[in-house]
């Protein structure tokens, strides 16, 4: 398979992600939270998860706070590990669920970490599938 396939393949599953984000602050206002997908769905985000997001967001970095937080797919030397790039994100997965393993300046999580993250974060965050050709 050639890269210019493959990389057609990777944008296709990708296709959920958010093409615009709204900050947490804007989405708490909002009766029904949604974002705006690439394939150009609409996607409801649960208040319940916005109001757990938002306990652990200083009112003031609310703001500028990115949701949907992007979990980020890669395969490093043969492992499939996930990685969280926003420095905003970083921080609020260290708070809300513990894990603070940095490298490069990224958040690595391992793979059974991620579910814990997921159940919570249900609507709120989205995996992104990433390979390096």
């Amino acid at each position: 398979m050639n890269e210019k396939i493959l990389a057609k393949m990777i944008e296709s599953v990708n296709r959920h992600i958010a093409a615009v984000t709204k900050s947490l602050e804007d989405l708490m206002k909002e009766k029904d939270p949604t974002i705006l997908a690439k394939d150009g769905n609409e996607y409801y985000i649960e208040p319940k998860e916005l109001e757990f997001i938002a306990n652990f967001v200083d009112e003031a970095e609310r703001k500028k706070f990115k949701i949907p937080i992007i979990l980020e797919m890669c395969d490093v030397g043969g492992e499939r590990v996930v990685f969280v790039r926003d420095k905003a994100h970083i921080e609020f997965i260290k708070k809300a669920f513990g894990f603070d393993r940095i490298v490069g300046g990224n958040l690595l999580i391992y793979l059974y970490e991620l579910p814990a993250i997921r159940r919570k974060l249900r609507t709120a965050s989205q995996v992104m599938f990433r390979v390096e050709l």
